[in-house]
């Protein structure tokens, strides 16, 4: 019986990543056309609807120049798949 983890994207790391190559909140909240507020609140453990989630994902990889599959994530939750 495996143990199965799930996984989300770590948001703050997204932002963080993205703030760390000069683009402010402000100016990320700009090119996704989302309020500031907004996006500190994904930063801080909101989840961004999924078009705004995909958009910052997009930004992230444009920016960072890295994957999709690299996008950094945390283990949301861990689960024992039984078989009958």
């Amino acid at each position: 019986m495996p143990l199965v983890a799930t996984f989300r994207t770590e948001w703050f790391r997204v932002i963080t990543d993205l703030n760390r190559r000069s683009l402010s909140t402000q100016e990320i909240a700009k090119e996704l056309g989302v309020s500031k507020s907004a996006v500190l609140g994904w930063k801080t453990g909101s989840e961004p609807r999924h078009g705004d989630g995909e958009a910052l994902i997009a930004l992230w990889c444009q920016v960072t120049g890295k994957e999709r599959e690299v996008v950094p994530t945390v283990v949301y939750r861990k689960m024992w798949m039984f078989r009958r």
